[in-house]
Order: structure tokens, then sequence, then C-alpha cells
């Protein structure tokens, strides 16, 4: 429910502020007072677009802000959206000057669809705008699945038929890529092989390139080796045995001499090296001796170096890229048998859309002939006594055919398109060619007034649905919005006295000039003050008299 709703610097208003209760709730006011502009403001919020006319003269911004309590029915929508959803709901949209929209849902930056996605969960919305909704392809196929109560139906089918166009999709995905998983499977087998005979090894980079520098040096290292061979075992005497014998001196010396204690260490790390070094360069030629030569060390390293380019890959990228090249050869390979289960579960999901489609479309044509009558009967009392009004089932746009010659479209095998003869000898037409904005007004409101209380949103605004009605036919239309009221809030713009004498809240929109400033404001009426704004509707817009006081009271009375 609507709660809260603050207005600045929207066309002529500066500033207006309305809170809102339960019930029949309606707004009225002179001629040009802004009443109409409340509606705008609604509007707005449910994504109607916006130009930099929709500023008041002078100023940077128009600002529209909605409470709504009990905001539970727009969850999806808010979550959708990326806001948090919660049991109070602000919705705000503020316009620049120059025509940009900025919209926040409980504090969280979101677009103007979304906006109105959120809102119209919470809104509906009867007017100019409002009423263009209505007729957009889809929607009334939407009222009248609310009105039967079709919504479990339609869910069902709704979630068959986006199985069959997942299944549809992915069928035609792999069929197409048939001939592409024939080229790719062999590039795929054809690197496998190669990476099979390449053998790498891990760490093998590394020792090759190490090979590689020993192998093109070896003429230098061979005489580097014999030099140090010479000197530490061949020559005469050995650097080996002279640091032995020096050892020993130097140990002798040190029982003379306590300061080359120290040295003492030191001599017999350097005899340990010594000894270390001559084993190592004994060892050399057997740990080298792997036959490979400079041409082969090259080749190989030439080898790994083409297969790193080739697939922008590292040695060790390389080594687990064969597993990965396996695991995509096996979905190639099973793409085929995917397609065979597939069509299978085509078939099965195909059938399973037609069943919903077609137990939907029985609920549709029984809700279709009672909706029908029931508006057909309700509009004599609505101002249109001759009125012949229709419901027909049609192909859906964009349809498509299941297994079985079974044509749906994504709300089921029909959307509904109303008709209306609004005079005697008028052919029934599509309400897009016959209706005029208080007339659909006050179709809505007679689809509201025969509906079940649970079907629509929490909030339902009326604009326009007293055009070109009075007497007998404003008490009937008054008595149809306070029927709706009952369980949700209703609120309406009118100038008619016999529909405000029904409201349980009733509203004053004033406008008032301070200097070059404009002010609009909204006022809850007390009873007294009531009978004054009735009496003044009574009068045309002239100031109370004792009579037109007294037929407000009496209207009052009569209610």
């Amino acid at each position: 429910m609507l709660t809260y709703l603050s207005i600045r610097n929207l066309a002529l208003i500066d500033e207006a502020e309305l809170e809102l209760g339960p019930g029949f709730s309606l707004l009225t006011g002179e001629t040009g007072a802004g009443k109409s502009i409340i509606i705008s403001a609604l509007e707005l919020l449910l994504g109607a677009r916006a130009g930099p006319d929709v500023v008041k003269s002078g100023a940077e911004k128009a600002e529209i802000e909605a409470v709504f309590a009990g905001a539970e029915a727009a969850n999806e929508a808010v979550e959708a959206a990326g806001a948090e959803p919660g049991d109070e709901l602000v919705v705000r949209r503020v316009v620049s000057a120059a025509g940009r929209s900025r919209c926040t849902v409980n504090g969280a930056t979101v677009t103007v669809g979304a906006t109105g996605d959120v809102v119209s969960r919470l809104v509906e919305l009867h007017g100019q705008f409002s009423e263009l909704e209505t007729l957009r392809a889809g929607r009334q196929t939407e009222i009248l699945d609310d009105f039967g109560g079709l919504g479990t139906l339609r869910r069902a089918f709704e979630d068959a038929y986006a199985a069959v166009r997942e299944r549809w999709a992915e069928h035609d995905r792999l069929t197409k890529a048939r001939a592409e998983r024939e080229t790719l499977r062999d590039s795929i087998s054809f690197q496998i092989d190669e990476l099979e005979k390449a053998a790498l090894a891990d760490g093998e980079e590394e020792e090759l390139r190490r090979r590689r520098d020993y192998l093109t040096h070896q003429v230098r290292i061979t005489e580097r080796l014999a030099e140090v061979r010479e000197l530490l075992t061949e020559g005469e005497p050995t650097v080996t045995s002279q640091a032995s014998r020096l050892l020993e001196v130097v140990k002798e010396l040190s029982e003379y001499l306590p300061n080359l204690g120290d040295s003492v260490e030191n001599v017999q790390s350097a005899v340990v090296a010594f000894d270390e070094l001559t084993r190592a360069v004994g060892a050399i030629d057997e740990a080298d001796s792997d036959g490979l030569d400079l041409e082969a060390v090259e080749s190989r390293l030439a080898e790994i170096e083409r297969l790193k380019r080739k697939h922008d890959r590292d040695l060790s990228g390389l080594l687990t890229l064969k597993g990965e090249l396996e695991g995509r050869l096996e979905e190639l390979t099973t793409a085929d048998d995917r397609l065979d289960e597939l069509a299978r579960e085509i078939t099965n999901a195909e059938a399973e859309a037609a069943e919903a489609a077609a137990a939907l479309s029985a609920a549709r044509r029984d809700a279709a002939a009672r909706l029908a009558n029931a508006i057909e009967t309700e509009l004599p009392h609505l101002g249109m006594p001759k009125a012949k009004f229709t419901v027909d089932l049609v192909e859906p746009e964009g349809a498509i055919e299941l297994g079985g010659g079974t044509v749906v479209g994504p709300g089921g095998a029909e959307e509904a398109l109303f008709g209306l003869s609004a005079n005697p000898g008028e052919p029934v037409k599509p309400l897009s060619k016959v209706a005029s904005g208080g007339e659909l007004s006050r179709l809505m409101l007679a689809v509201r007034a025969t509906a079940a209380r649970e079907a629509g949103a929490a909030t339902i605004a009326f604009d326009e649905v007293d055009v070109g009605i009075g007497g007998r036919v404003g008490h009937a239309v008054g008595d149809r919005l306070r029927e709706v009221s009952g369980g949700r809030q209703v609120l309406c713009v009118t100038h008619l006295p016999q529909i405000a004498a029904r409201a349980d809240n009733h509203y004053l929109v004033e406008k008032t000039f301070e200097g070059d400033t404009t002010r609009v404001s909204v006022k809850r009426l007390d009873e007294i003050e009531r009978v004054d704004e009735l009496a003044r509707m009574l009068g045309g817009g002239k100031p109370p008299t004792e009579k037109t006081l007294g037929l407000a009271r009496e209207l009052l009375d009569n209610v």
C-alpha cells in the first residue's frame, strides 16, 4: 500500500506531500490545481518517459518519492533490480532539467525500467499512460488470467515452454556445430598425437640448456679439467699433497705459537675442499656422458620452443595440456550422443508443453466467457448502457509450432483481445481503435469490480474515470470504486461530488501563488471541510451556499 508520496518541482508543483491510508481515497480541487500531476508522478514511478518539460520552470530537477508498506509482492522485482527487499519500500525518481533520470529503490541505484517493474507490482494505474499499457500485447491476457485465477496454469505452461526452448537452443547449437566439431576433433587429435610423440618431461628444458652450455664450451672445459687434475693429483708435488703438508706444519707451529690456532682450522678446511674438488672432477665424465651431441640438444630445445609458441604455454602448461585436450575430445565425441538424447527430451518437453497449453486454453475459454458477460453486465451502471464487450482468444504473436501441430507463444496457445462497441450499431473493435481514456478507465473499473479481490495490485489509481458522466452514473461509479477498495487501496482523481461522497479519505489539492512561485498543497479534509468541498463541487466551483451545503450533507448521509 502507498503510504507516502512526495513531489518536488514537477510541472506546476513546487512541493507537495501526500500521506495515504487504506480504503477509498480521492483527490479533488479546482480545475488546474494539479490533481492530475499526482497521477503523473505515479506514471513516472511506473517508468513513463520524462523529458525536460516535466521539470518545473527554473528548477534544476524534479523529484518524486514514494513509500510503500507491505511491499512483499515486489520482492522478486526488487532483488532482480539489485536492491534489498523489505516490508517497507522507498522508491525515488529524479529527473534533471536536461531530461536525464536517476532512480533508486531502497537506496540502491537502478534503471528506470527496473523501477517501473518494481512499482508495477504494487500500483495499478488507470489513466492516459496506464491505458496505453493496457493496450499493449499480452497485457489483456494477463488481465484475463488474473480474473480467472489462472496463475498456476500459466506458470506451469511457461515452465514447460521454457524447457522446450532451452532444448531447442541446445539442439540447434550442437547441430550447427557438427561440421565444426569434425574439423575440431581432427585438430585436437593431431595435437594430442603431437604431444605424445614429444614426450615432454618436467625440468627437461632446464637440463637441456645446461647440457647445451656444456657442449658449446666442451673443448675449453676439457682443457681446464685436465689442468685441474694435474694440479690436484698428477703434478709433482700436487696441490693436494702440498696442502696436507702445510696442515702438518701449521699444526706443529700452533703448539708454540697460539695465535696460529685459527689458521689450523682454515688450512684444514682447504684440505677438505681440495679432496671434494678431486672427487667432483673425477666424476664429471660419467655425469655428462648422456650421449647427446650439441645438434641433438639444439633440435630438442627448438621443438619445445615451437610447442610453447603454438599453444602459448610454458613447459609446465604443455604438460597439463594433453589431459585438457583429451577431455575436449571426449566432449566432441559424445556430442552426437547428446543430440540423440536431446531429440528424445524435445519430444517429451513438447508433449508436456502442449498438454499444459491445452489445460490453460480450456480455462481461458471459460474465463473469457465469464469476463465478457460480467463486464457487459457492469458497463450500463458506468454510463455505457448500450456497450457490448467481447474477449476473443487469438493466435499469439511470434507463435511457434510444437510437435503434433500445437501452436503456442510465450504465454500460451492464445492471447486475449478485448473488443468494445460503445454505441448501438457500431461494430465491435479492439480497444485501441474505439475507446477514449474515460471509457478505458471505466472499463478497467468494471474489470476490477468483477475480479476476485485477491487479484491485482494492492494500490489502484484511477484518472479520468468520470469523464463524460454525471448524475446517476456518477453514483454507480462511486459505488464501484468503493467496492473495489475493499481489501486494497484505491486512489481516484475526480470532479464529481457523487463519487467524492463515497470516499473513505478525501484530499483537497489547492494551488496558491507566492510571488513568482506556484505552490500546490494536498490536505486531508475533516468532516466539516469535506462538506464545504462537496458544496463547492455541487455549485460548479462557486463558494458554498446554504443550498449546496444542504445537498452536500444529503449526499454524505445517503452513502
